[in-house]
Parts: C-alpha cells; structure tokens; sequence
C-alpha cells in the first residue's frame, strides 16, 4: 500500500488532469452548458462503451487495429533502424538518401494509399504498408541522429584497443544510439495508430477507424465518442508500455520527462 501510494504521489498530476476534464465535461453537459446530443456524459459514453464490449463489437474492431499496427510498426522498426543505422554509419549512402527522405517524408501518409495499391495487392497489405510509411521515416532519422552524436573519441578510442568492423559495431555504435532508437520507436508507434486509423475510415470496414467513422455517419455520437475513448487509450497504452520496456533495457539513460 506504501508503494501504491508513493506512485500516486509522484504522478498525481498525469492522473488528476484527464479526471479533472471529466468531471467538467460531465457537469458542463448536465447543466446545458454543451449540448448533450453532441456531448454526452461521459458517465453516458461509458455506458454505451459497456455495451459495445460485451455485444463483442469493440472487441472485434479493436483486434483488427492491433494486428494491423504490429505488422506496419514492425514493417517499419525493422527497415527504419537497419536504414538510419546505415545512415549513421556511411555518410555517402546519408547524402543520397536525405533529399529523397525530405521530398517524401512531408507527404501525409494516408496520401500513399492509391500508389501503394498499384504496388502491392490491395487490401490488408496495401493498408499496412501505407500506415508503415511515417513511422518507417521517424525511425530512420533518430537512429541517423544516434549514431552521428555518438562522440568520434569514444569510436577512436574503442578502434584503438582493437574494436574494428562487427565488435565496433555491437559493442559501441548500437549500445550509444539506443536512446535515440527507442526514442524513435516510441514516435513511430504513436503514429502508425493515428495512421491506421485514418487509413481505416478512408478504405477499411473493420477496425476502430471504421467503427468510428460508421458511428458518425449514423449519428451513434454516444459510440463515437465511446470508439475515441478506446482509441486514446490504446495510444497511451502503447506509449507508456514501450517507455517502459526502455526503462527496463536502458535503466542507465533518463527519461526526457525524469529531467
């Protein structure tokens, strides 16, 4: 009980914000002061986002968002760090590689879906390339910048007791830029869940996306709103849930939010 309640002590803030905007929102829809038929209770919304997981409803769409996001962020984690560490390491391959990554990387993703499509056999694949493709970009430039701040002295140093080709590689190059990778998995994981969801309403008829744009167009507000919910808490699943595996394999770096 200590221990539980030190931990509310210490981020008594990170959870008393979202319950303060609750519970304005709840009396702001009570007394008139929104409208209740586009803003609902949240008391309402919960009770709608009850019934949408026991129907199975919720659970169906929120499976096919999940499996989505773990084959585009993997697509993307995979590509991105073997690029940005090649990168990092080569600096003609970097040279050749950075207009087209700044020609391309503005572009918004969703946007790639058509030509993917004439890529890729449409449906599913097409759907999770297009959601890898912001993540993929994020990725690749923080592992870049990972390995380019690593200090030259340090590299000298290890080649001059002998590290040279893989052992430098293993033991000095991945080990400095793994604050940077991780840093950039974490921004490539909450963006391939907000591309997967606008993908969704655009092409798809399962997921949260879909769910939430159906909900809309029949005017279900109350599912919308329950759909958002569900989504926003996926998102901070994910980031929090990743934060913590860094904390776990790099318990020596800081968290930016520690400092």
């Amino acid at each position: 009980m200590r221990a539980v309640g030190r931990w509310l002590g210490e981020r008594w803030i990170t959870i008393g914000s979202p319950l303060t905007v609750l519970v304005l929102w709840e009396w702001a829809s009570a007394t008139g002061l929104l409208r209740a038929v586009f803003f609902p209770r949240p008391s309402t919304i919960a009770g709608h986002l009850r019934d949408l997981a026991m129907d199975g409803t919720l659970w169906g769409h929120a499976a096919t968002t999940l499996v989505r996001i773990g084959w585009s962020f993997s697509l993307a984690a995979i590509l991105g760090v073997a690029i940005g560490l090649a990168m990092g390491l080569w600096r003609r391959l970097r040279e050749g590689l950075d207009p087209v990554f700044a020609v391309i990387y503005p572009i918004p993703s969703v946007l790639f879906l058509p030509l993917v499509s004439f890529l890729v056999p449409p449906g599913e694949i097409a759907l999770v390339v297009t959601t890898a493709v912001t993540s993929f970009f994020l990725i690749a430039f923080t592992t870049t910048h990972g390995v380019r701040q690593i200090d030259r002295l340090v590299v000298e140093a290890a080649r001059h007791y002998g590290a040279r080709g893989w052992r430098l590689f293993a033991a000095v190059l991945l080990p400095g830029a793994l604050p940077f990778i991780f840093t950039g998995l974490r921004l490539g994981l909450g963006f391939a869940l907000i591309v997967v969801v606008a993908v969704e309403i655009v092409s798809a008829s399962r997921g949260l996306g879909a769910l939430l744009w159906l909900s809309w167009q029949v005017l279900k507000v109350e599912d919308m709103y329950a759909t958002f919910f569900v989504i926003a808490l996926l998102g901070a699943l994910l980031s929090y849930g990743l934060a913590a595996l860094r904390a776990r394999l790099l318990p020596w770096v800081p968290d930016a939010g520690d400092r």
